[in-house]
């Protein structure tokens, strides 16, 4: 219980910077800027969790190449590039001391 809400709070800091950001990398719109970020987290979790059952290499790759497309055609190379990375790290280290 409490690794989920760490791990809630690591991800609730990463969307608040990312947002903060948002004017920086010059996202064409608010919505853009609210969901995409949103979109990278929540499927970079569910191909966490695919790739711990066991899915196939493949598969997650090229949704995790579609997920950066998403997020560069929105944020830019750089920031989507940095997006996707970031939430990558975000995603995969555990919380602070464990």
């Amino acid at each position: 219980m409490m690794e989920a809400l760490s791990r809630l709070g690591m991800v609730a800091a990463w969307l608040a910077v990312v947002w903060a950001a948002a004017p920086l990398a010059q996202v064409a719109s608010a919505g853009l800027a609210l969901m995409v970020p949103l979109v990278v987290v929540v499927v970079g979790a569910v191909l966490e969790e695919l790739e711990r059952h066991g899915a196939a290499v493949l598969g997650i790759a090229l949704t995790g190449v579609a997920v950066w497309g998403l997020a560069v055609a929105t944020w830019g190379v750089l920031g989507g590039s940095v997006l996707v990375l970031s939430a990558a790290m975000v995603l995969v280290t555990g919380p602070v001391g464990q």
